[in-house]
């Protein structure tokens, strides 16, 4: 791809004279607690829980790669709780303080000591995810649920042994809350019941709402229950009679969450549509109302002081509202003090700068976000203006182009440094699928007719469509050299297409038209020197291809889920794959054209706790970018062997003036390409001389 290094020249300058302000996240926390073989990690996971320490000095936010801690003064991140294998759904403090417990999204149940940060117990209690945790008064129990099952499980913290199983809901349990004497353990769920059950003998009351229960919370004196629901209604239930007493309206969407304030003046409800309201629980009214989040509300936590609120959203923010501020009722759209956790959500589209200084990731919150690759810092955040996801963002040679969908349209915008973003073309009937050309001058993109669209990125232009496809079409790949576009989809094959003439040049596998999705193609690469293809699908594994004969070459057999990820670095030496069981797998790609059955891999890369869905070499093949659905990008440093090492390109150990010589003589051809922009010419020259003496 001809990417000019004047520009990221200029970028990387601009960018070096950026007064970064505190975004929550800080370097050393970016390199704190990470799986082997990591170098750091981007962004902090999907936040879905926040509580206050009891003693009012920390905040604790569950999210999708563990839970991080924070300091409720400063803001600053003290520490992050993880396991690398789950992500953390819901969390609680013991009232002591002195231990933290972690409701996994696989359903296991982990509790962790706050001093050390060590976890100290790990248990299977759930076949779902925990929702809801709560532990009794005197902190001798705990009691968790999870969603979509129908019981209440109930803990001995000392022993860390299951005390007694809760059976009588019929749905996916929401919410559990211990009464403030302990006696009572209040149940709700989707069933539409809240069960009350007596903790020593484990018979319970019901009392019958008859629209799903969302959320719970007793009042300070135990005297009130309150529930949320999907009726958008809050109602406070009498704990002596178990009948209503009063209920609040205003809501328009689903009472989600709910918390009293520590002194039982104010309740707080946040809702479906993601706004939160506040209640005075003498006279029933409402005293505010906070545009908080964009959409559904996870949590809300008061502190010790009832200074402050937590909420977090499912816009994958955590913020903090500062109460002396709200002293006028009904004010409404009130700043946040605080964005305590801000997270991008999934990965959805990553790419490096040609000189590996920067990388670029696109999620599903419609943002471009730029790192610094080295310092593991953000640089720059691009709001593109659009909720829709961003699903294919790269580095051109004029800036950054990236793709929006929104309802059925996509939008390809072009980001500069210093002019902003510009509509380059909009693509009518996107599918969802797109990708830029190594020359940066042509996109392909998809539509629903299980076509393919080629566009001229310059003119906006469309220049042909192909048609071949049977079905939907999910992955597109540009070989290296520009010449050849891949395609597969849930027709089950892969479909090699001629660029400039729009020709079908062959069809690699069968096609088929119906017969579920068990090898649909979800991930396609081609190697540096565009003449080996890698494809895989839902439950296959990975076939190897020669991209000029179509010959099946081998298979890589490794993963157990669905493999949408995959990547050759630019030496060509080491191929990842990326799977839905959150491991990468490192190959040996210099095998690939041997003929011979394909071992083991050479590597297997733990760490994210959810779907690889984006895999990037850098320009030096010497650190692998992944990006998943947990929402992080993870940076693994890739051991290269001396004989590997790009610039020594005539193989003999050392970096020196025969290397220079070696580029000189293959001016004009197209391996070994340095810099990956198709061609051999003084750029890659000038990458050889900057590593004499390596």
């Amino acid at each position: 791809m001809q990417k000019p290094q004047f520009f990221f020249f200029v970028v990387s300058s601009l960018f070096a004279f950026v007064l970064f302000l505190h975004k929550g996240f800080t370097e050393d926390s970016a390199r704190w607690h990470l799986p082997e073989g990591a170098s750091a990690r981007l962004s902090k996971g999907k936040p879905t829980g926040v509580q206050f320490s009891p003693d009012g000095t920390q905040i604790a936010v569950a999210s999708s790669i563990g839970i991080w801690l924070y300091d409720a003064q400063t803001y600053q991140e003290i520490d992050l709780l993880t396991d690398h294998t789950r992500g953390v759904w819901s969390c609680a403090y013991s009232p002591d303080g002195t231990i933290l417990a972690g409701g996994g999204e696989d359903g296991a149940l982990l509790l962790w000591d706050v001093a050390t940060g060590q976890l100290h117990a790990t248990l299977k209690a759930h076949e779902r995810r925990i929702v809801t945790l709560a532990f009794s008064p005197d902190g001798s129990m705990l009691a968790s649920g999870a969603d979509y099952e129908d019981i209440v499980q109930l803990w001995d913290v000392a022993t860390v042994q299951h005390r007694a199983t809760f059976i009588g809901h019929t749905e996916g349990l929401r919410a559990v809350k211990f009464s403030p004497d302990g006696r009572t353990l209040a149940s709700g769920s989707r069933d539409g019941k809240v069960r009350l059950w007596d903790v020593a003998t484990g018979e319970h009351d019901v009392i019958h709402i008859r629209t799903p229960v969302w959320a719970l919370a007793f009042s300070s004196g135990g005297t009130t229950l309150t529930s949320g629901d999907s009726a958008n209604r809050i109602r406070l239930w009498d704990m002596e009679t178990h009948q209503l007493r009063d209920s609040f309206t205003g809501h328009t969407h689903i009472v989600s969450a709910l918390a009293f304030s520590p002194e039982g003046t104010l309740l707080a409800s946040g809702s479906g549509n993601g706004t939160i309201r506040l209640w005075d629980t003498g006279t029933g009214q409402q005293q505010n109302k906070l545009a908080a989040h964009r959409w559904h509300i996870h949590s809300l936590a008061f502190s010790p002081d009832s200074r402050t609120l937590a909420s977090v959203g499912d816009d994958n923010t955590v913020r903090l509202w500062n109460f002396d501020t709200l002293q006028t009722p009904n004010t409404v759209d009130i700043q946040p003090k605080a964005v305590l956790h801000a997270h991008p959500g999934v990965v959805t589209a990553l790419d490096f700068s040609p000189d590996g200084s920067m990388l670029v990731n696109g999620s599903e919150d419609g943002i471009l976000r730029l790192w610094n690759a080295e310092t593991a810092q953000e640089q720059e955040s691009v709001f593109t203006e659009h909720n829709g996801w961003i699903r294919a963002a790269a580095f051109l040679p004029d800036g950054i182009a990236y793709i929006n969908r929104v309802s059925s349209e996509g939008t390809v915008h072009l980001w500069h440094a210093t002019g902003g973003a510009k509509i380059l073309l909009t693509l009518p009937d996107f599918f969802g699928t797109a990708t830029f050309s190594p020359d940066g001058r042509t996109l392909a993109s998809t539509n629903g007719n299980n076509t393919i669209l080629l566009w001229n990125l310059a003119t906006g232009e469309h220049q042909v469509t192909l048609e071949g496809h049977i079905h939907w079409i999910f992955e597109l790949a540009f070989s290296p050299d520009g010449k050849t576009l891949a395609s597969g989809g849930g027709d089950k094959a892969v479909l090699l297409w001629d660029v400039d003439s729009g020709q079908h040049r062959a069809t690699l596998g069968k096609q088929e038209s119906a017969g579920g999705r068990r090898d649909d193609v979800f991930g396609l690469a081609f190697s540096p020197d565009s003449k080996t293809l890698a494809s895989s699908g839902t439950y296959g594994p990975i076939q190897l291809w020669d991209a000029d004969t179509t010959e099946r070459l081998s298979t890589l057999r490794g993963h157990t889920g669905e493999v949408g990820a995959l990547a050759f670095s630019s030496d060509g030496g080491t191929f990842a794959s990326g799977s839905l069981d959150g491991t990468i797998l490192l190959w040996d790609a210099s095998t690939f054209r041997t003929h011979e059955t394909q071992e083991s891999p050479t590597a297997v890369l733990k760490g994210h706790t959810k779907d690889i869905t984006q895999l990037m070499f850098s320009p030096d093949s010497r650190t692998l970018a992944s990006g998943s659905w947990d929402g992080t990008i993870l940076l693994w440093e890739i051991a290269v062997p001396p004989s590997q090492v790009p610039w020594d390109v005539n193989g003999d150990g050392v970096v020196n003036i025969l290397d220079l010589t070696f580029i000189a003589s293959r001016f004009g051809e197209n391996s070994p390409d340095l810099n990956g922009d198709g061609v051999i010419n003084i750029l890659d020259l000038t990458l050889v001389a900057q590593h004499i003496g390596e």
